[in-house]
């Protein structure tokens, strides 16, 4: 590890230790280091960086501004921007000045949004530009002060939504305690897995991919970096090709993300590789194997030998700078996971949620270990235990301290329940699925949709889901199936016989029963993760159009443009 990491991680973990873990020892420890680069982003024209001095001094002028403007009155200001460094200048500004942000998901629709700056008594909104919300808004590049907040005024907690799959309000509050514990859980990862503080040309430089409104974005992008002085690269945009642009200019060492982008690459590789032929497609997999192996016998340091290996397949996606990847927020692949750790991506499988923050990670070095697809063990500020219905229950310090459901408060005093199925095994948790979306099969038995849509990888669908939909005999386990309306027939047709022979080597009691295709998108371009109950409610209100397999045919003989 760098020496000079090494130091800062030490010095700033005991002064956190030392400290009363509020907020303002946090901002205080993350900005000490002045000199550090906070991040990097492209403008249009260049490169530009800005260190943590430079954007403490803009966190001071905002924070001043917001003072004068609606003073300290340790009530709810909505944050309402994507990742950018205006955003962290947006984020600590509102706390210096003795207010308390709550972080809009932007990814919720405006009625939604509304109903919860109400229940919380919103009355500002801070922001790039002017949005729909009904709230007064206040323009961050407005924000210039030069007054002094007096520093008892420092608020102390904050708030952000789940994922709203229930489209209900669900708000979760968390306070300094509880994020500091967050960031202490990284001395136990640092001690399992070194490369997690790996660096490319002496820095490591964290995608600012995930949105820091979400809990995977906040604590594990921004907080467990950041604390420690790394760098962020923020993105013009979310396309595939500005990310792969992105992270190759700026040489990013770490990629955390959730399955939608790492199910693409793997997609794109695996096409790519076999419009080039059979052959090219077995010699890729003959060198995911051989690299495997390697790393298995020589985990420190074969990572790097399979990049080179398999350097005409990383020069085409993330480069040779990437050292740490880390999956959340829904199940991967089992073939994902190979084929990224399989050419040099080390690759991690995570586990948390709003209400939880991240508890667990698989951090075994081996690709062995990792491919087998367990979220690890929990980490030190969390307990794990499964009750007899097979449902993770999780207790600990860096739990919210309570959350809100439809203006309903809600506390955690003893264990909260995940309603995520879970087991554990060979030394991990596994997960295997959301209780909310098993299927009765007809025979009566519980079939896990997870376990049975990880097993179709196909390289031509945008996105598929397995989920239980209406049919002749009740709820019916069903495959949907995202393709472009300009997908050519032979790809429909080989794409329909790929699902078959996949599905006739299910057991007849958890084999699919109803099979669409749908060229309405199952992911909205910002979502996270698809949700099987949202998926349900637009099939249902006719917001998404099936066929099915048999009537569905190609709407042109031109085949599509890979993503990539």
């Amino acid at each position: 590890m760098n020496k000079n990491l090494k130091q800062i991680i030490n010095y700033n973990r005991d002064a956190l230790k030392g400290s009363q873990k509020r907020l303002a020892d946090i901002y205080e420890i993350m900005f000490h280091s002045k000199d550090n680069i906070l991040c990097e982003y492209n403008d249009g024209f260049r490169i530009k960086r800005e260190t943590y001095g430079e954007v403490a001094k803009k966190i001071e002028t905002a924070a001043a501004g917001l003072y004068d403007k609606i003073g300290a009155t340790h009530n709810y200001v909505a944050l309402a921007m994507d990742n950018s460094p205006e955003w962290i200048v947006a984020f600590w500004a509102i706390l210096k000045s003795g207010n308390k942000p709550y972080l809009v998901n932007l990814r919720y629709p405006d009625s939604l949004t509304n109903g919860i700056l109400k229940t919380l008594d919103i009355k500002y909104t801070v922001s790039l530009k002017e949005t729909t919300l009904n709230t007064e808004h206040i323009l961050i590049s407005d924000l210039k002060g030069e007054c002094q907040v007096p520093a008892d005024e420092f608020e102390d907690e904050i708030a952000f939504s789940s994922s709203a799959t229930s489209m209900n309000e669900v708000v979760c509050f968390y306070q300094g305690f509880q994020i500091a514990e967050q960031i202490l859980n990284f001395e136990g990862i640092l001690k399992l897995e070194p490369r997690i503080a790996k660096h490319y040309k002496g820095y490591l430089k964290q995608l600012a991919f995930l949105p820091f409104y979400h809990v995977f974005g906040l604590f594990a992008v921004y907080f467990w970096f950041t604390f420690f002085g790394r760098t962020l690269i923020f993105l013009r945009d979310y396309s595939s090709n500005a990310i792969i642009k992105t992270c190759q200019k700026h040489n990013v060492t770490h990629i955390f993300a959730v399955p939608v982008l790492w199910h693409t690459i793997e997609d794109s590789i695996i096409r790519q590789a076999k419009e080039q032929g059979e052959k090219k497609y077995q010699k890729l997999m003959r060198g995911i194997k051989i690299t495997t192996a390697l790393q298995n016998l020589f985990p420190a340091f074969a990572p790097e030998i399979a990049k080179s290996i398999m350097s005409e397949v990383t020069s085409k996606v993330f480069g040779k700078s990437v050292m740490f990847c880390i999956n959340g927020g829904s199940y991967l692949k089992d073939s994902t996971l190979k084929l990224l750790n399989g050419i040099g991506y080390n690759t991690y499988n995570g586990y948390g949620m709003s209400e939880i923050g991240i508890t667990s990670v698989e951090l075994r070095r081996k690709p062995k270990y990792r491919n087998l697809n367990s979220v690890g063990m929990p980490f030190a500020s969390v307990e794990y235990k499964i009750d007899d219905d097979g449902i993770l229950l999780v207790r600990g310090s860096s739990l919210c301290t309570k959350k809100l459901i439809n203006g309903e408060e809600q506390t955690f005093d003893g264990w909260f329940y995940t309603g995520d199925n879970m087991v554990y095994r060979d030394g991990g948790y596994y997960i295997l699925g959301r209780a909310g979306d098993v299927v009765i099969g007809e025979n009566g038995e519980n079939i896990n949709p997870d376990s049975i849509e990880k097993l179709f990888s196909l390289p031509d669908a945008k996105a598929l889901s397995v989920l239980g939909l209406k049919g002749e005999n009740g709820q019916e386990l069903s495959i949907v199936i995202q393709v472009s309306e300009f997908i050519s027939d032979q790809k429909l047709s080989a794409l329909r016989n790929s699902v078959y022979e996949l599905n006739d080597t299910l057991p007849k009691t958890s084999a699919i029963k109803n099979f669409y295709f749908t060229t309405n998108a199952l992911v909205p371009p910002t979502a996270i993760k698809i949700s099987r109950a949202q998926l349900t409610r637009k099939i249902e209100n006719g917001e998404i159009n099936l066929t099915t397999f048999a009537d569905k045919k190609a709407e042109t003989g031109g085949g599509e443009q890979s993503p990539l």
